[in-house]
C-alpha cells in the first residue's frame, strides 16, 4: 500500500486498510462532519463491527504518535480512551499516518447534550472532573502547554505564554481573512493584568483540553468516553471548562453543566472570574475560525449573524471580568 498515491485520503482508502487489517470485508465507511485536522471515519464491517479510524496528513504525523504516547500513560490509569486495534503512526506502510480504534457507542455530548436531563448533566460533568484529576496525577510538565509527550520541544516558559499565544494566533488568523476586527483580541490581553497573580502561580499540570462538547462521547444519557487524544495542556484546567463553556454560549444551550463541574472542582470566586478571562479568549478563537480552511476542502465564507453573535458574547464576558 505504501506505493500508492493520494491527495487526500477517502472512502476506498479507509476500507481498503481496514480490510486488511481485520481480514473482512467493509460494508459501510462514512467520514465524521467534526474534526478540525485529521480526517476521521465510521467503519462498519461484514461481522458488523464498528471501528473509528483516524488519518493525519503526513505533517501531522506528531499528533497520531501524541495519541499513542498518551493513551499508553492514561488508559492504565482509568481513564476511558477506546481500545487500539491498530495504529501505523509512522506511515511505514501507508501514505498516511493512521490509526483504527475501537467505535464508543453514542454521540458527541454537544449533539446530545438538549437531550440531557440535569442530573445526568451532573452525573457527567462529576465523571469528567474526576478523568482531569486522574491526569492530573501524572507528573507535573518541564513547561506549560499543549504538548504530545513529556520530551516535547514546545513547552512554554510559563502560563501566561500560553494564553498569550493564542490570542497572536487569533490575531494573525483574523487579519488573514480580513472579515473580523483583530482589536476585539487586545480587549481580551488587556484583562490579563488584573490576574497576574492568579496566573503567575498556576503550576505545570497536566489536563486534557479538549474534553468539551466534543470528545465526549454519551450514550443513552450516560459517559462512554473520551477520543481524539493527541496531545494534553500542562497548566490550568479551567482551560477547558472555559472552552466548553464556550462552545454552550456559541450554540445558545444552558450552561448548568458548566455549573456542575464548577461545583465538582470546588471553583472559587476568584477562579470564576479566571473562568470568564479564558471564555472570552476562546470567544476570540471561535471568531478567527471563522471563514478558515483547516481540513475541510472548501474556505468556509464568513456569515454576518456569526460575526454579530461572537461579538454579543464577547461584549458581556468582558463586561463581568
Amino acid at each position: 500500500m505504501k506505493s500508492q498515491t493520494h491527495n487526500l485520503p477517502d472512502e476506498g482508502y479507509v476500507a481498503q486498510i481496514v480490510q486488511q487489517v481485520r481480514n473482512e470485508s467493509v460494508v459501510t465507511v462514512n467520514r465524521f462532519a467534526t474534526g478540525l485536522c485529521h480526517f476521521v471515519y465510521d467503519v462498519v464491517t461484514e461481522s458488523g463491527q464498528s471501528f473509528v479510524v483516524r488519518i493525519a496528513r503526513p505533517e501531522n504525523q506528531a499528533l497520531l504518535a501524541g495519541a499513542l504516547y498518551w493513551h499508553q500513560l492514561l488508559k492504565p490509569k482509568g481513564v476511558p480512551l477506546p481500545d487500539i486495534i491498530y495504529s501505523d503512526t509512522e506511515a511505514a506502510a501507508s501514505p498516511f499516518p493512521y490509526m483504527i480504534l475501537e467505535r464508543l457507542a453514542g454521540e458527541d455530548l454537544g449533539i446530545v447534550y438538549q437531550q440531557l436531563s440535569k442530573d445526568e448533566k451532573k452525573v457527567l460533568a462529576d465523571e469528567i472532573a474526576h478523568i482531569q484529576k486522574i491526569t492530573g496525577t501524572l507528573p507535573l510538565g518541564k513547561g506549560f502547554g499543549f504538548v504530545g509527550s513529556y520530551n516535547s520541544v514546545f513547552f512554554q516558559n510559563k502560563w501566561i505564554d500560553v494564553l498569550y499565544a493564542s490570542l497572536n494566533r487569533s490575531r494573525k488568523r483574523m487579519q488573514a481573512i480580513g472579515a473580523i476586527d483583530s482589536r476585539s483580541v487586545d480587549r481580551v490581553a488587556e484583562k490579563f493584568d488584573k490576574y497576574d497573580d492568579y496566573l503567575s502561580q498556576v503550576k505545570p499540570r497536566c489536563f486534557l483540553d479538549d474534553t468539551t462538547t466534543k470528545n465526549v462521547i454519551v450514550h443513552e444519557g450516560k459517559l462512554s468516553g473520551i477520543v481524539d487524544l493527541d496531545f494534553v495542556c500542562f497548566g490550568d484546567n479551567l482551560f477547558t471548562i472555559a472552552l466548553t463553556q464556550m462552545s454552550l454560549l456559541n450554540t445558545g444551550f444552558d450552561l448548568d453543566y458548566i455549573d456542575f463541574w464548577c461545583d465538582a472542582v470546588g471553583v472559587t470566586e476568584e477562579q470564576r472570574n479566571v473562568l470568564q478571562l479564558y471564555t472570552a479568549l476562546f470567544c476570540v478563537d471561535f471568531m478567527s475560525e471563522l471563514g478558515q480552511i483547516f481540513s475541510k476542502e472548501n474556505t468556509q465564507s464568513v456569515k454576518s449573524e456569526d460575526v454579530l453573535r461572537l461579538s454579543d458574547i464577547l461584549g458581556a464576558l468582558l463586561n463581568q471580568i
